[in-house]
Parts: C-alpha cells; sequence; structure tokens
C-alpha cells in the first residue's frame, strides 16, 4: 500500500514510500527533531511527526501533505530552517550505531537519502505564502487539554522522543 507526502497536487509535488520506509522516515526525523526542538513551533512540528505511527493507526494511512503541518506565519522561515537542519542531522544518524541499537535497526542508506532527499526536496518548496492559516487552528482543536501539545511536548523517558496524543512511537512499535 504505502504512503504519500504531498506538497500540492502535481507529479513533481509528492514521493511515495512503502509503509516500512514511511517508518524509517519518520523514526529518523522524530529522533533528530526531538533532540533539535528548543521553540514551542519546532517542538510542535515533531508533535505532528510523532502522530504518524502505523502501528495504530494503520499501514498506508500516515500520508500527509506539507502544507497541513502546523506552520504559523510568525515563525514559518525559522520553522522551515529547523526542519532542513532536522533533515539534515537525521541523515547524520542514519550512520550511527547508537541510534541503531535505539531504534533496533541499521536502515538501507539508499532508501532513507531517497526519503530524506524527497521531504527535503518538499519542505524546500515551502512558502509564507503557502500557509492555509486555518490548518494550525484545525490541529490545535483536535487537541484535548491533556494532549502532549497543551503539557508542554514531553518526551519519552525512556526513548527521549517527542509525544504525540499516541504517546511514544518507539514504545507503541515495541508492544
Amino acid at each position: 500500500m504505502g504512503n504519500k507526502i504531498v506538497f500540492k497536487y502535481t507529479e513533481n509535488d509528492r514521493f511515495s514510500m512503502s509503509n516500512g520506509l514511511t517508518d524509517v522516515l519518520i523514526d529518523y526525523l522524530l529522533v533528530s527533531g526531538s533532540e533539535l526542538a528548543d521553540s514551542e513551533s519546532e517542538k510542535r512540528m515533531i508533535a505532528f511527526l510523532a502522530e504518524k505511527q502505523q502501528c495504530i493507526i494503520g499501514g498506508g494511512t500516515v500520508g500527509f501533505e506539507i502544507i497541513e503541518m502546523p506552520w504559523h506565519r510568525d515563525s514559518f522561515e525559522a520553522d522551515k530552517s529547523f526542519l532542513l537542519n532536522v533533515i539534515e542531522y537525521a541523515r547524520e544518524l542514519t550512520l550511527q550505531e547508537s541510534v541503531w541499537d535505539k531504534l533496533w535497526y541499521k536502515p538501507n542508506k539508499e532508501n532513507i537519502d531517497y526519503a530524506l532527499n524527497s521531504f527535503n526536496a518538499l519542505i524546500n518548496r515551502m512558502t509564507v505564502n503557502d500557509i492555509d492559516d486555518n490548518n494550525l487552528q484545525e490541529w490545535l482543536s483536535d487537541k484535548e487539554k491533556d494532549d502532549p501539545v497543551y503539557c508542554g511536548y514531553p518526551k519519552c523517558q525512556k526513548h527521549g522522543l517527542i509525544m504525540s496524543f499516541l504517546g511514544c512511537k518507539l514504545c507503541n512499535e515495541s508492544k
């Protein structure tokens, strides 16, 4: 089945991945982003990605549009730069045995490079003019008051990942 990450609906504005590669991409973005995120908006971006848990939601159901991410006009440039840094740091992490141990696997270099490069290209295409102000408000309105978004974006004690309302992705996958 697989997943697609889409910017806009034209042939050059999307990329497809198997369910397995989707998990690998999200895992590395979460490890990287959880380590790098400092600001509220940066943590919000990682919490959005932390919701992409196929082990709970189902395979082939966690694709998304870049413009659906919780962008805000005031922090757009900083958040875009942050995400590009997350991608580059994730690329470095794919070479580290300590991360392989944490994730329980060594990624296929060719596949993870494809996914990181493709995600990077879509983030690079995003501009402040592409922001739909309703997306952030809709995303936030879906959250309960005990959601990590409203509780300071806690990290998993065991894995150090920013969690979503679904909990820690790595803990959930190990159940």
